[in-house]
């Protein structure tokens, strides 16, 4: 455990010390607040549904992005071999380097936590479903996060472990939309079932359901797994 803490540590330091960090950060505190206004505007309610729609959509497309250098970066530098060298087990690696990239995530939500206050200044606003919100976009990250690690295993280019993030992962946005151009009962319910849609959407109504949560968690570990046996494979090339 103490090694996972070391690497997490350590990950957030090489953020801290960087701008992109703080562009990163700026960029989707700015996105947040264009999606409130306009969530505001066009629904007229104390309600923060629009908004938390939007970021999920933005964090797909994001969080490949905060993931890509993770280990693409770690091989174009030739620091990859080292890595794998150093006196630390792959799952405190693999262990620090999710935790640190969520930690990231969490910090990004609790700053946007200045609007759901504006809201309650103007309005009274649905304090549950504000939290079940946060609980879904917190449990999308994870997801986002694990998937764009695997990318990162994959290559040592980091724009294109990104691009390959965000194209593993949009499958799964589009395959409820999908689902309505299919037919075949079956298969339509196979696809609703892997959209990330279908399964964050309840969310946003205040509904905690164990088994989206299940969902999210079994999709964490998946991607979590795919990378440990990647990065384990590249160690013995």
């Amino acid at each position: 455990m103490s090694a996972a803490w070391a690497i997490f540590k350590k990950e957030l330091r090489v953020w801290f010390v960087s701008p992109l960090a703080y562009v990163f950060l700026g960029a989707f505190l700015f996105l947040a607040g264009l999606f409130f206004v306009m969530g505001l505007q066009q629904n007229g309610e104390a309600s923060l549904r629009a908004m938390f729609s939007n970021l999920s959509v933005s964090l797909l497309f994001l969080l490949p992005l905060l993931t890509m250098k993770h280990f693409a970066e770690e091989e174009r530098l030739g620091t990859f071999e080292f890595l794998m060298t150093a006196p630390v087990p792959l799952w405190a690696l693999l262990a620090g380097k999710w935790a640190a990239s969520l930690a990231l995530c969490g910090l990004l939500l609790l700053l946007t936590g200045v609007f759901p206050l504006m809201l309650a200044l103007y309005g009274d606003p649905d304090w549950g479903v504000i939290f079940t919100s946060y609980l879904g976009l917190f449990l999308c990250c994870a997801a986002f996060v694990s998937a764009g690690l695997f990318a990162s295993s994959l290559t040592d280019e980091p724009v294109a472990a990104g691009l390959g993030g965000v194209l593993m992962l949009l499958p799964f946005w589009i395959s409820g939309g999908a689902a309505n151009l299919v037919e075949w009962e079956p298969l339509a319910r196979t696809l609703r079932h892997l959209s990330f849609l279908s399964h964050v959407e309840p969310f946003s109504t205040g509904v905690i359901d164990s088994a989206h949560v299940a969902w999210f968690v079994l999709f964490t570990f998946a991607f979590l797994f795919f990378t440990w046996r990647s990065v384990e494979s590249r160690r013995w090339r």
